[in-house]
Parts: C-alpha cells; sequence; structure tokens
C-alpha cells in the first residue's frame, strides 16, 4: 500500500480523534456486569459440547520489578519470590478445576503469555508454568506459542529455555528508544539490549518477533521517535504495533506523574502516527489496521490476504481457534458464548481458587445480536469489508439491508470522506481507513448508540 493512499489532512484529523473502543472484544467492557462462579461455570460446560475444537490459551502474568508510568496495563510491582510461588500455585488450581468441566476439549492451537513482565519468571518458572499447560491440555503440533519481555530484564538463558519449550514468537516492549523519553516514563532498556535480544532470538531459531512502540508519549517530538522508528527498521522486526498512549489517570493513577511533562496535542499526536507510517512504509511494513504493521513475509500480513485476520484482546492476531480460555488475575476469556474476566488482584483472585472457586468478576453473555454485530465488527476490522450476503450465510439470517439500514445510512458520511466504499450489498474500507476502522466499527456498536450521551471514557481513536 501506497503512503500517499494513507494520508488525511490535519484538520480532518482533528474532527475525528475523539475517543472511541478499541473493539478487541464487541461488546466491549463497560457493557459487561457482575459475573461469578456459576457463571464461569455454566460457560465451562457449554463449552465443553465442542471437543474436537482447538481453543487458545492466555495466561496473564502480573509482576514487574518497577512501574512504568505509561502503563495502562494490570500489573503488579514486586521483587518478593513468594508472591510468584503461590501465584503459580493458584494458576494449577485453576486449570486443573477448568479442565474439570471442559470434558474433553483438550487442544489447543495458540498460547500466549502476557503480562506484567512475563520475563520477571526465573527459567525454573517459566518450565513450571508451562508445564501446568502442557500435563493438562494437547498443545497441537506446529501452535503458535508466544510470550511478552522487557528487553532490559529478559536473559538469554530465559529465551534459551523458551526455545526449549517451543514458543516460537516473542514480543518486546519498547516503546521509545530516545534516551530522554525512556526517563521520563521510567523505561530502561538500551537499544543495544533490544537489538542483541532480537539477534540472539534469530540465533535460536525464533521466527516471529514483535516490537511494540508507543507514539504520544510525554517529550516525544517528530524528529526523536523518526530516529527510534529508524534504528528499529534497522533491527527489522517481523511486525510491530505501534499503539497510541492512553492517558487515563483516572483509572492509572501514576500516570499523574507524567503531566509536569509535555504531553504531545492531537494534531501533534496525528504527526507522530504519520512518522511511524512514513518511516515504516519505506522499511517494506504494511498497515495491517489501527496500530499493526508487518513484512510481508510475516504469517500477520498472510493471515490478512487469506481473510484468516483476527482482533481478541491481545490485538490483532492469526485466527487458529474461535474460543480463548484464560487464566490468572484480570484474565479475560472468551468461551461459551460469553466473555469471563478474573479479579484484578492477585490476593482476590488466588483466595477465590484456592477456596475452590473460580474467580470470575465480570462477564457477560452474549445474545444472537450481539454476536451477530460482533461478526460485522471483526469482519471490517479484521477482513477490511462487510459483504452482507457472506454474512447472512455465515450468522445463519436474512435480510441483513433490512437489519442494518440506519447503519448503513450512516456509513454514507464516512464514505463521503473516502474511508469506505459502499456498493449494493458491500462495503469495502479504503486504505485511508484503516486508520479509521474504529470509526467505522463504531457505527454498528449498538451499546454506543444507546450510552453517547453520558460520554464514556475511551483511548483516542488517533
Amino acid at each position: 500500500m501506497k503512503t500517499a493512499e494513507l494520508r488525511v489532512d490535519e484538520e480532518l484529523i482533528l474532527r475525528m480523534s475523539g475517543a472511541g473502543p478499541r473493539y478487541t472484544s464487541y461488546p466491549t467492557v463497560p457493557e459487561w456486569h457482575d459475573f461469578g462462579d456459576a457463571d464461569a461455570r455454566a460457560a465451562l460446560v457449554r463449552a465443553s459440547a465442542k471437543p474436537d475444537e482447538p481453543l487458545c490459551i492466555y495466561v496473564h502474568l502480573p509482576f514487574c520489578a518497577r512501574m512504568c508510568l505509561f502503563c495502562g496495563c494490570t500489573v503488579e510491582i514486586t521483587r518478593r519470590q513468594g508472591k510468584v510461588d503461590s501465584y503459580l500455585a493458584a494458576i494449577e488450581k485453576e486449570v486443573a478445576m477448568t479442565c474439570a468441566l471442559l470434558g474433553k476439549r483438550r487442544k489447543i492451537a495458540q498460547i500466549h503469555w502476557g503480562g506484567g513482565t512475563p520475563t520477571h519468571l526465573k527459567p525454573e518458572e517459566l518450565r513450571r508454568l508451562y508445564g501446568i499447560l502442557s500435563s493438562h491440555f494437547e498443545i497441537e503440533k506446529g501452535a503458535e506459542i508466544s510470550i511478552e519481555v522487557h528487553p532490559h530484564v529478559t536473559s538469554f538463558e530465559q529465551i534459551d529455555t523458551l526455545v526449549e519449550l517451543g514458543f516460537n514468537r516473542v514480543s518486546m516492549g519498547v516503546q521509545d528508544l530516545d534516551h530522554h523519553v525512556q526517563e521520563v516514563i521510567h523505561r530502561d532498556q538500551t537499544t543495544e539490549e533490544t537489538e542483541n535480544l532480537v539477534a540472539h532470538c534469530r540465533k535460536r531459531g525464533i521466527g516471529g518477533i514483535n516490537l511494540d512502540l508507543m507514539y504520544g508519549l510525554p517529550e516525544q517530538t517528530e524528529a526523536t521517535f523518526a530516529a527510534t522508528l529508524q534504528t528499529i527498521a534497522r533491527i527489522k522486526p517481523d511486525r510491530l504495533a505501534v499503539y497510541g498512549y492512553a492517558h487515563v489517570p483516572w483509572l492509572k493513577r501514576h500516570q499523574t506523574a507524567l503531566e509536569r511533562y509535555r504531553l504531545p496535542t492531537a494534531p501533534e499526536r496525528a504527526r507522530l502516527f504519520f512518522v511511524a507510517i512514513d518511516e515504516l512504509s519505506k522499511a517494506g511494513y504494511e498497515v495491517i489496521g489501527l496500530d499493526h504493521f508487518a513484512l510481508k513475509t510475516d504469517a500477520l500480513y498472510r493471515a490478512l490476504e487469506s481473510d484468516t485476520l483476527h482482533r481478541n484482546f491481545m490485538g490483532y492476531t492469526t485466527h487458529p481457534a474461535e474460543e480463548m480460555l484464560a487464566f490468572g488475575m484480570s484474565s479475560i476469556g472468551d468461551f461459551g458464548g460469553a466473555f469471563v474476566q478474573n479479579n484484578h488482584d492477585t490476593k482476590s483472585y488466588e483466595a477465590a481458587i484456592n477456596s475452590g472457586q473460580f474467580s470470575a468478576m465480570k462477564g457477560m453473555v452474549r445474545s444472537a445480536e450481539d454476536d451477530l454485530r460482533r461478526a460485522v465488527i471483526q469482519s471490517l476490522m479484521c477482513g477490511m469489508r462487510l459483504d452482507l450476503d457472506e454474512m447472512e450465510a455465515r450468522c445463519g439470517v436474512k435480510d441483513l439491508a433490512t437489519h442494518f439500514a440506519r447503519e448503513l445510512s450512516e456509513l454514507q458520511p464516512l464514505a463521503d470522506q473516502g474511508f469506505c466504499t459502499i456498493s449494493g450489498r458491500r462495503v469495502d474500507v479504503a486504505p485511508r481507513g484503516r486508520l479509521f476502522l474504529r470509526h467505522l466499527a463504531m457505527v454498528f456498536d449498538e451499546y454506543l448508540r444507546k450510552k453517547k450521551a453520558e460520554g464514556p471514557r475511551f483511548s483516542k481513536t488517533i
């Protein structure tokens, strides 16, 4: 895709830069409600009815040695060894409880460990956790097994251990390589550490390497961010996620420490993102959608081309399985027609599990209408199109043109701005529309329509 096709003027950016959901789920998290042990059990029993269908697994490892001030994740700052021991014991119990209800449904097509800093765990702890999963589930040959790592704290020994266990994808949190920006946000990895860790991963045969960057951070400028991107292009990861910094101090109090520094304005944020598009396009990366870039040789790009791209709580991913189990505090599962989220702190999570109950705190059983709209949003954000004939066949419904008549009419102003084309019973996302996918999806969000007057707090769309 040519960079010029993605260009939009600053006035349009300002007009479209309101808040909106990222659609890592639909319905989105603000619509979920209280969910408990009985709800989680019922969802697992429903999931057990498909014994031959594979699953994905997500494990949340919240521990970090110190707090990065930009962080919006659910983390726990600790250096106490006992914390990891008791947490892994709780995960082992949660896995066993889950499998008791899943029956014969044990095939796993994808595993991801996120956090926090999963490489806070020592090599023997990494082996222990993987052993918990592999002893209860059947991990399919060729499964994608990935982990998030911090270049500053991840050793070659840990990478060697992960390779030994079968991990084949690594995602490294970099954010920015500029020394001053790193100092402000309490990030401390050097360019050499990042480059050397990537090199070691490649030496050990890990073929899928992702680097996470962030734009809109305090003190960032177009010049400093361009320098970071040029260095990243030289390191040449297989794919990148370039996220906009979400400043939400009402949710993450530690972010207030960043308000003493200069935060980029809305137009400046937009220019920073276009710097990323320019630099990464020159380096051979393609825009996947929203905030992901990949080389044409990467599985994520191939998934886009083959219409198997998927979006879930981890962002864009390949799509090896329909449902996902999730273990650990704050983790979110998607199974049995429901979203299920665990308690947000380790103490409550472990207490529930150790008492023999699931730690479910929040969730939602989706309706048929929810699943229909979810499929539409996935199609727009991952397939870059909405074909009503395809959707009717896929979802077993009729006359979607009438069902979505209001939504299709509301897409027309977005089509007039060049974000999509509407032809008969089909909507196609235009190249520049890949930057505004959230706006296209929001048209089909039934809950957002009802709550617009309340002004829900989501991250900036650009």
